[in-house]
């Protein structure tokens, strides 16, 4: 598999997203973060994440801003003092950056590493101690010309699982010292060593608050300045003004520098180890094409006769639950594969034989040779890509939700209508065996009282999952809940009740009773709980009604109670419909037929919306069509 690398760089803005009033095209930035700031001509970067420039300073020495922020935001954990002594531990490039931000800083900075050379450099750099980290005990040398005191603080930045680094910062740190670590370090803290002097061991966050924060870092949300002082980006500007004013200079930390086409070159250089390597550069032709939005994969002939796929998002589902069982299917054609960066979207088409990779879904829109669109995006997304698809005649499948508000819907609806293409969502259950099988025994003119318990596991309150710009897991996951319903019963949602059980600090909709009444009377009610056991089956199904009594265990087991005779049927595999709903999706596209009814579909989508409502304003909200179609 292909990975992005690199998270520092530095370069021109060549375009500018909506909602973005501090930068504009021509801006000299310098960006960071894994998955964004990769090694590319091209990338396409949060604003959090990237500063300005200033004028005066060189593109080289900015593009390790990101590195230095780290460096920066390990400094600001020692909270020191002018004139404080400050120990760095491990001269790679972090800490080479070290000592240079400790002298900017008016203190003294100590250096150890196990390579001599690094010493050396590091004295250079005006470090007024350095020693070869052959050995734990330093403390002499290190009381010595302290005045008997030892280091204010040490900064760990080594990428060790020897324990060394954690004995020599016990050892050189003076009484109630500060020890900070930045690197991927064994930590086994000598007890009588950091209890008797009682240091304050601390990690320091990568770049700074903010970091790995998708509400700061995709969403764009800064904190107030009056709380959070040194942010991400903050950081990182700060780092540029040094720079601006000469009391930093990266300049003598590239030790190399070659042009992206000679990087596999480099970075075996680098493995091999038969130079000094240090903070290497990867230079880019200014020429390039910035209109590139596909990437060639295979060059064949398709039949029209067959479906011919569009794919838009390539996640973990997608890749494993989605594309295989079409992959096998032999009237599909994979034609042209989206995703966010052209990486993955390489990737992946390879895997899955699509004729082209692509960053812009709308490529995927504008080719008449598409026929059917695969959607598996953020939920966010779903809506506006469904509508665009089928006003652009293609047939469309997306993963769950539909949508996740009612103007989405009435958006939708609209498109629906002036296409004669199909609409088909990813609710697998009704496709799965079990799920068939439990069907044969509901009579369709009775009504049943049902109690679907869903054991649907902990998701942290600060996972985009969670987020309402995407939804929430109501709307989210419940879906699949309310369409497996409808399927058992034949039946319409007609209105839908919501109250939760308080858990903690837990969000409200991770604990939800979600209670729906149908057309031929029936009442169900979906336990969506998430304070479980991962252990528990996820999904159980209990069932009565005209003297019947079932009982569905997570699609392995179903027993079913009905005139005084029990019956057991067992499954080996959980199979959840995946392989035949991508097959319904096939033969539905080559008949021209809805596999699932349009109305059904956005009779699930409003139920888990109004479901919302309800928890919010605790009251019964009946669910109807008549207003939307």
């Amino acid at each position: 598999s292909f990975t992005s690398l690199g998270y520092s760089l530095s370069g021109e803005i060549i375009k500018v997203g909506e909602g973005v009033s501090n930068f504009k095209i021509g801006d000299l930035v310098a960006c960071g973060g894994g998955g964004y700031a990769n090694h590319a001509e091209i990338n396409y970067i949060p604003k959090n994440l990237c500063a300005k420039i200033p004028s005066g300073v060189d593109l080289k020495e900015a593009s390790l801003t990101p590195i230095a922020s780290i460096a920066m935001q390990g400094f600001r954990q020692t909270n020191s003092q002018l004139g404080e002594t400050i120990a760095v531990i491990g001269l790679g490039l972090l800490g080479q950056i070290l000592v240079q931000l400790i002298r900017a800083n008016g203190c003294r900075a100590f250096g150890f590493d196990i390579e001599p050379g690094k010493c050396e450099f590091a004295k250079k750099q005006g470090a007024e101690f350095v020693a070869v980290a052959n050995k734990t005990d330093f403390e002499e040398e290190i009381l010595s010309i302290t005045n008997g005191y030892g280091c204010d603080s040490v900064i760990i930045t080594t990428g060790t699982q020897n324990n060394n680094p954690i004995i020599i910062a016990g050892k050189i740190a003076r009484d109630k010292a500060n020890i900070v670590d930045i690197g991927i370090t064994k930590m086994n803290l000598p007890w009588e060593l950091y209890y008797h002097k009682e240091l304050d061991f601390r990690f320091s966050r990568s770049y700074g608050p903010g970091r790995y924060d998708a509400s700061y870092e995709e969403g764009g949300n800064d904190y107030p300045i009056g709380y959070v002082r040194w942010t991400e980006q903050r950081n990182m500007e700060s780092i540029l003004q040094i720079l601006k004013a000469c009391k930093i200079d990266f300049a003598k930390l590239i030790t190399h520098s070659c042009k992206f086409e000679k990087a596999v070159t480099m970075y075996n250089a680098i493995k091999e180890g038969k130079e000094n390597f240090l903070g290497v550069v990867l230079l880019y032709d200014s020429d390039i094409d910035s209109n590139l939005k596909k990437i060639e994969i295979i060059d064949r002939c398709t039949s029209v006769k067959k479906v011919c796929i569009g794919g838009i998002g390539a996640g973990n589902y997608a890749s494993t639950m989605l594309y295989p069982f079409l992959k096998k299917n032999s009237n599909i054609e994979f034609v042209s594969l989206a995703t966010a960066t052209g990486i993955n979207a390489k990737d992946k088409a390879e895997k899955n034989n699509f004729r082209y990779a692509t960053t812009d879904y709308k490529t995927i829109l504008a080719d008449d040779e598409i026929n059917t669109v695969v959607i598996a995006t953020r939920h966010n997304q779903h809506a506006k890509m469904v509508a665009e698809a089928l006003k652009e005649n293609k047939n469309v499948y997306v993963e769950k939700p539909l949508a996740i508000n009612e103007e989405e819907i009435r958006n939708i609806i609209e498109a629906y209508k002036s296409s004669n293409r199909l609409l088909m969502v990813g609710y697998n259950r009704r496709y799965s065996s079990s799920i068939k099988y439990l069907k044969k025994y509901l009579n369709p003119n009775v009504p049943y009282s049902i109690y679907y318990q869903v054991n649907a596991g902990f998701v942290d309150k600060n996972n985009w999952y969670q987020s309402l710009e995407q939804g929430g897991r109501i709307i989210g996951e419940c879906g699949h809940f309310v369409d497996t319903l409808q399927y058992l019963l034949d039946a319409n949602p007609i209105s839908v009740f919501t109250n939760s059980s308080a858990t903690g600090d837990m969000p409200e909709q991770d604990n939800s009773f979600i209670t729906i009444r149908f057309d031929n009377g029936s009442t169900c009610v979906i336990a969506y709980l998430s304070d479980g056991d991962n252990k528990y089956p996820k999904e159980k199904i209990f069932i009565t009604g005209f003297r019947t009594n079932i009982e569905f265990d997570n699609f392995k087991k179903i027993r079913v109670f009905q005139n005084g005779k029990t019956k057991i049927k067992k499954y080996s595999s959980l199979d959840k419909g995946q392989k035949d709903e991508m097959n319904s999706l096939v033969n539905a596209v080559i008949e021209g037929k809805q596999p699932v009814s349009f109305e059904s579909t956005i009779l699930t989508t409003l139920t888990t919306i109004y479901a919302i409502k309800s928890l919010k304003n605790q009251k019964r909200i009946p669910i109807s069509l008549d207003s939307y179609l």
